[in-house]
């Protein structure tokens, strides 16, 4: 089978993009966490509350830090400001083992590899997709955020293994040794052919920040965003948990949890490629509809239909960060595109941090997870509501403005 030219041109730069999201900050922390807990609770004896409070303040810091990183991956380009980010949030993990005796430490940690680490997250290492594809941008960004559902499966293997083999504090300084060996590869991806295009597109094509911010779809998207993310995140971590309350053991409950790995990878490929054939709004909605009937097959039949509901919840998992990738670079175009999406996306995070907390909340004041599975199906289908107002308006709207 024949590449699109534009894939076929681009190789490099999508492998970049996928290499860096894998090794990146936000998969790094989130699905490392879970691994690490047993191993602190037994040496420090903190409460899990307070391990999963440092990544509530990760997921602040980045809301506040996102758009800053944005716009500095618009002044100064996605190939110098995503891997020296990459870099540096890697020599800070690989040291912060050295410097945890209290659980303040590890607060203190997280805040600053979120600040320094967010530039090599989706808002920088999508960046020069937008500009390198448009025919083939849906599939281009579901290959490239792949990186990211992939690290689900690695993380959690690679840093279990070495806590088993060499303990916590060596297994947080090999996580923090890869992205450093990755950082020259993605800049060696992205100085080949993106951020031309990038500057090339960007003098034409979009408009600026404080242009975007007095426009409806600007809000419209980040009220999808805190849909979404409020609607999923809160399922995705406590899947395990909800589905031995239902009356599975822990084994069959942690088999079925594992499939949100295989559907979230599925939805991100599946969702580009629809992406670039049919109407981007047809396809969020559609897409929302079916995580929403996940959580509402887990509400009304419990463990009968959940490897079906999980996967259903997987493949939103994976594509509610396309799509909001996907719709910010058609409405607001390259001009901006890191500030822009860096606010999109600092939202969606944001939403992703709080999610856990209050699902754990309904959970705790009634004894199951019923009334938060009902309030995820709505806040999905509140998000898919909101879709059709984000109409992709056509070239001209795209215009660049005199600077």
């Amino acid at each position: 089978m024949k590449l699109h030219p534009e894939l076929a041109a681009n190789r490099g730069l999508l492998a970049a993009a996928a290499l860096g999201l894998t090794v990146g900050m936000l998969p790094g922390l989130f699905y490392s966490m879970g691994v690490f807990m047993p191993a602190w609770e037994a040496e420090f004896g903190w409460s899990r509350g307070d391990m999963s409070f440092s990544l509530t303040l990760a997921t602040v810091s980045m809301f506040l830090f996102g758009t800053v990183a944005g716009r500095i991956g618009d002044r100064f380009g996605a190939a110098n400001v995503g891997p020296l980010s990459l870099f540096a949030y890697g020599i800070i993990l690989t040291l912060l083992p050295l410097l945890i005796s209290d659980v303040w430490h590890l607060w203190t940690g997280y805040i600053v590899l979120a600040i320094v680490g967010v530039p090599s997250s989706a808002i920088i290492m999508i960046r020069p997709i937008t500009a390198a594809f448009d025919a083939r941008r849906g599939i281009a960004m579901g290959i490239a955020l792949t990186g990211a559902g992939i690290a689900g499966f690695w993380v959690p293997q690679l840093v279990g293994y070495l806590i088993e083999l060499r303990g916590w504090r060596t297994a947080m300084m090999a996580l923090g040794a890869l992205p450093c060996l990755a950082a020259p590869f993605v800049w060696l991806g992205f100085r080949g052919t993106g951020e031309a295009a990038v500057r090339r597109n960007a003098a034409e094509h979009g408009i600026e920040f404080r242009a975007a911010l007095r426009m409806r779809q600007f809000w419209i998207l980040s009220l999808m965003a805190i849909g979404m993310s409020l609607g999923v995140g809160g399922l995705l971590v406590h899947f395990v948990p909800l589905l031995t309350d239902l009356g599975a053991d822990s084994v069959r409950a942690a088999e079925i949890a594992s499939l949100l790995g295989l559907a979230s990878v599925c939805g991100r490929i599946g969702v580009g490629l629809l992406l670039d054939r049919f109407s981007a709004t047809l396809v969020a909605v559609a897409t929302l509809l079916v995580a929403a009937s996940g959580a509402l097959l887990l509400y009304m039949f419990g463990l009968s239909f959940a490897p079906l509901a999980v996967m259903l919840i997987g493949l939103a998992a994976g594509a509610e960060v396309d799509l909001i990738a996907y719709l910010c670079s058609r409405h607001f175009g390259v001009r901006s595109y890191g500030a822009i999406y860096g606010w999109q996306y600092s939202v969606f995070v944001l939403g992703y941090g709080f999610s856990p907390f209050l699902v754990g909340l309904m959970r705790d004041s009634l004894g199951n997870y019923d009334l938060a599975l009902l309030v995820s199906a709505t806040a999905i289908v509140s998000a898919g509501i909101l879709a059709p107002f984000m109409r992709v308006p056509p070239e001209r709207h795209l215009a660049a403005e005199p600077v």
